[in-house]
């Protein structure tokens, strides 16, 4: 029951984001040059994260992308600066 009652929060979190960037934008960026791929960097952030991997989203003006985990009812926040890959905060929601 916690399980469910966490995916549906942060699934209506996702979806109340008004920033997000849809993604033709994420493309274009990534073409310019502006931001890394998603792939290459989701790839590294899954290896390296404990949990089952839930979903992301990407921010359009802090170029931000928010890797989303379940570990033991517990819903993990990997959020990746998407100009360097580097991660730049873990929380845990309870």
């Amino acid at each position: 029951m916690r399980i469910c009652s966490l995916l549906l929060l942060s699934t209506g979190l996702a979806l109340a984001t008004p920033a997000l960037a849809g993604p033709n934008d994420v493309h274009e960026m990534v073409r310019a040059g502006e931001i890394m791929p998603f792939e290459a960097i989701q790839r590294r952030v899954v290896q390296e994260t404990q949990g089952e991997y839930v979903g992301a989203q990407f921010d359009q003006n802090s170029r931000i992308y928010r890797f989303r985990f379940l570990r033991e009812g517990i819903l993990i926040n990997v959020d990746v600066d998407a100009r360097t890959g580097e991660r730049v905060r873990r929380r845990q929601s309870y």
